[in-house]
């Protein structure tokens, strides 16, 4: 007989049942969510933030007992511990017309009784052109070599292994390298010296140019972390994935090293120097004979990108520039051997290299084609984003909506692990409407992963909408406003280049330390600009400049060409769209016997656009419409750009041709690549018998991201998940209370019965 007291019994144990797997499933997220465990994450768990463990796996066994006085560790993911190496960066540019040349000193200091093998993760420009290496040791310096990445390595270890110093400088992507040191004695300093070559981006008589000075972390899609055994951390759709991790620092820790860079740019003649800014540094300006120089007020945390802005004096901006150079940087005995000198020593078969601005025809915003316009506007809400980028991107937003005429369409796509729209279809812009769309904008929040795969295919569908023709066709546009923290850039590009149609893609790069290769990139395929917001106070300004100018383009379907009709070796090609304030900006590579005329023609609107100028160097033209200067490097720029090309080439069939296109074109010009790596060897081993270790550099989380010990951002509902999981931890430990309490009473009164 089933008595009332035996299914009381019953429903007790059941639910003591439902406590105890409440508490299994709840309390790892609780423990996740406390601020001091050791599980807390700083980004998304698809974030690329921790050491490469099957580099880790290959280190001698190393504990806390080997730990000296002062010294570092750094404990990867699968509890393995390593020294902690910290580098102070030096930078030294030398801006000459739109050129500049940037000296970065790496400067490892051994503060450790053992020898040290480091590995440090840094940024550079997206098109830096790096094409020199120096290793500096006390007063000796030794000169780097190219050679293909693998025999670069295969060199680099040997030194290794041989006790030697050695430096290994490679590419992990356009604007990410790696550096590699070898036996970096106790109490040693290791300075590797890094050189590269770039342009400076002109707008609108506005100079400028960029230095980051952290790596943020990446989002990697299909993710797979390294165990407790020391796996490889790998990825389904990022074949390098364990390349492009970097350990982060804790920030509340004392302790730890503080990455910390001093910058200085001597500037060219004829600039205003109370137009010289850096919006997010204090710098200090200096005036000698004539020249300029802006530099770091002090040595600042790496944590932020650097940037400086400047004008030039009333009256001298340009309308065309052209910068010539005869011959290589870097001459080998192959060139030397195959030039054709002559008696007065002159070479007769050198190539010559070029870099062309031609600043297009001034248009007002009353000229322009009134087109209506339909404004895709996509915002990035991963966890990346979380902090002051958010901020930024919701503020940028709010201004591109109060941009909108009534004849213009509009949507929005917020994307983080998935892609929401505001609407299936874009809405006109009308008042209820835009008050719709700023109730969605200000309901968003960071969290989840970067799946920018989606968001693309959102914005850029392969059918297209609008089936309007003549002058009733709307310009489709889309601004994708994000920090590009994602490691699969190519799959992204490939995705852009197959569904881009008629769509023009403008990228808005916020935060910190934005992502540029791909953000640029993008933007160049996408036939659009990219604009950098790193402040909240920059938004509406530079938003504002934005949607003003993408009007309507300037020129378009531009063209390059000899003024015989031949077809100069130039780049970009092809040319993109030009807005209004935007130069053309070419490099081309010619030999002395083709002709020395170049024709830029293009639409303006319209009509038809055509200008001439001249090429030869230090011609006897100097107007203000023609300037020619002597200038180095440029064959540099050439190449890289080249290279860039290749890449964005790589279509799964010519991967092979690409890889040894770009090899021999990395070669002869002496420049990093993904296929070739600078190296230099000491020739005289290291006379420490100390234990060697291998160490890594451990980077600052850039400016405004959130810190270790908040929620994790991962790339599933993780808030959600660890929220909902305590409490219902919290429920369960509650109604246990409550069951022992009731059979607390029960016993209490069961007893009192007997008596």
């Amino acid at each position: 007989m089933i008595t009332g007291k035996r299914v009381k019994e019953v429903c007790q144990t059941l639910a003591m049942l439902v406590i105890g797997a409440s508490i299994c499933w709840g309390l790892p997220f609780a423990v996740l969510a406390s601020p001091n465990s050791v599980g807390t994450l700083s980004a998304p768990q698809n974030i690329a933030a921790t050491f490469d463990e099957h580099t880790a796996s290959t280190l001698p066994a190393f504990s806390f007992d080997d730990v000296t006085q002062g010294m570092l560790v750094y404990q990867t993911a699968s509890g393995r511990l390593m020294p902690s190496l910290p580098v102070d960066t030096q930078v030294s540019m030398q801006v000459s017309g739109l050129t500049n040349r940037v000296s970065v000193k790496q400067v490892f200091s051994n503060q450790t009784g053992f020898v040290l093998n480091g590995r440090y993760l840094f940024p550079l420009p997206n098109e830096a052109a790096v094409d020199s290496l120096r290793l500096h040791i006390g007063e000796r310096i030794i000169e780097g070599q190219i050679h293909p990445k693998q025999q670069a390595k295969q060199i680099f270890e040997q030194a290794k292994a041989e006790g030697k110093r050695a430096s290994l400088v490679s590419q992990e992507r356009p604007n990410m390298f790696t550096t590699e040191v070898a036996n970096l004695a106790p109490n040693e300093k290791l300075v590797v010296e890094i050189s590269y070559q770039e342009t400076i981006h002109y707008e609108d008589g506005l100079f400028s140019l960029r230095f980051p000075l952290v790596v943020a972390p990446r989002y990697i899609p299909g993710l797979t972390l390294g165990g407790n055994n020391g796996e490889r951390v790998t990825s389904s759709q990022v074949f390098d994935a364990d390349r492009i991790i970097a350990p982060i620092r804790d920030a509340n820790s004392e302790a730890d090293p503080v990455l910390k860079a001093d910058i200085k740019v001597k500037l060219g003649e004829g600039v205003d120097k109370s137009a010289v800014v850096s919006p997010y540094h204090p710098i200090t300006i200096d005036e000698k004979q004539g020249q300029l120089t802006a530099a770091l007020a002090n040595r600042v945390p790496a944590n932020r990108d650097f940037v400086l802005q400047w004008r030039l004096k009333q009256g001298t901006s340009p309308v065309a520039w052209v910068f010539n150079q005869a011959g290589k940087t870097h001459v080998s005995q192959d060139d030397n051997a195959s030039a054709d000198t002559g008696s007065t020593g002159n070479t007769s078969n050198t190539d010559n290299y070029s870099l062309v601005m031609v600043l297009p025809p001034k248009v007002e915003a009353s000229e322009q084609l009134n087109l209506p316009r339909e404004l895709i506007l996509v915002i990035d809400t991963s966890g990346s984003m979380a902090g002051d980028s958010i901020i930024q991107a919701k503020n940028a937003l709010r201004y591109a909506l109060r941009g909108l005429r009534p004849q213009d369409s509009f949507n929005i796509i917020e994307f983080n692990s998935d892609v929401s729209l505001l609407s299936s279809t874009p809405l006109p812009a009308t008042a209820s409407n835009l008050d719709k769309a700023r109730q969605f904008v200000n309901r968003l929040q960071a969290d989840g992963g970067t799946e920018m795969a989606q968001a693309l295919n959102a914005a850029l569908p392969r059918q297209a909408f609008n089936t309007a023709s003549g002058e009733d066709k709307s310009l489709r546009q889309v601004i994708f406003m994000t920090d590009g923290s994602v490691g699969n850039e190519a799959a992204l590009f490939e995705l852009i280049r197959n569904q881009i149609g008629e769509n023009r893609l403008f990228t808005v790069g916020i935060g910190s330390a934005p992502n540029s290769h791909f953000m640029q990139r993008a933007a160049e395929l996408g036939r659009g600009t990219f604009t950098y917001i790193g402040d909240v106070d920059e938004v509406e300004q530079k938003i504002s400049q934005l949607l003003g100018k993408i009007q309507y383009p300037v020129l378009t379907d531009l063209q390059v060409r000899f003024d015989d009709g031949s077809v100069p070796d130039y780049w970009p090609a092809p040319i993109p769209d030009l807005y209004r304030g935007e130069p053309v900006l070419i490099s081309l590579k010619r030999h002395p016997r083709e002709p020395q005329e170049l024709v830029i023609s293009g639409r303006q609107g319209h009509k038809n656009w055509q200008q001439s100028l001249s090429l030869q160097a230090n011609g006897a033209s100097h107007s203000a419409t023609d300037v020619a200067q002597p200038a180095a490097g440029l064959d540099l720029l050439w190449a890289r750009k080249q290279i860039a090309a290749l890449e964005l080439s790589k279509n799964g069939a010519n991967d092979d041709k690409v890889k040894e296109q770009v090899t021999a074109l990395s070669l002869n010009y002496h420049l990093v690549s993904p296929y070739t790596s600078l190296v230099a060897v000491d020739l005289t081993p290291i006379t420490s018998n100390a234990i060697s270790r291998d160490a890594v550099v451990r980077q600052h989380l850039p400016l405004g991201w959130q810190p270790m010990g908040v929620l994790p951002q991962t790339s599933t509902s993780s808030r959600f998940d660890m929220l909902l999981g305590g409490g219902v931890l919290l429920l369960a430990l509650m109604l246990a209370l409550s069951i022992r309490r009731q059979q607390r009473q029960q016993r209490a009164l069961s007893l009192a019965l007997n008596t």
